[in-house]
């Protein structure tokens, strides 16, 4: 018996840096993450970089997307704007950028952060992020 796939969509990149900048429609990430150092004077800035990629059976109509920012009980600190994805499995991935920064009056500790890329409000891919005091010995 032969099933028919309903059009998969994946997350293939979540990626955490500490800029990003594009010329000639390219994409250069600077500073790759894997823990944050939060400064001292409230200025701790990261950017996410997510791919969406659809199967050749993926519909074109519009999801929506978005980058979550929860902390270690799942609480959602930060979040990015909602993006209009349209996924045609013939087309190119769909990648999002947002940028976040630290609110001033975030508590440094040492903890983990999860980054969670949300299609239609299901977390497709998720990552952990220890976040700590720049100047912590």
């Amino acid at each position: 018996m032969h099933s028919e796939c309903n059009g998969v969509v994946e997350c293939t990149a979540l990626v955490l840096a500490e800029s990003c900048t594009e010329y000639q429609d390219r994409l250069t990430l600077f500073g790759i993450l894997d823990e944050i150092m939060a400064s001292g004077d409230g200025e701790t800035s990261f950017v996410v970089y997510t791919k969406f990629e659809g199967c050749e059976h993926a519909s074109d109509k519009e999801r929506r997307a978005r980058i979550l920012i929860t902390d270690e009980e799942g609480e959602v600190l930060m979040e990015s704007a909602e993006y209009s994805v349209y996924l045609d499995g013939t087309e190119e991935p769909v990648t999002i950028v947002a940028a976040f920064d630290l609110p001033e009056d975030f508590e440094v500790g040492e903890q983990l952060l999860w980054v969670e890329a949300v299609l239609d409000d299901e977390t497709l891919a998720q990552t952990a992020v220890r976040i700590h005091d720049r100047y912590s010995v």
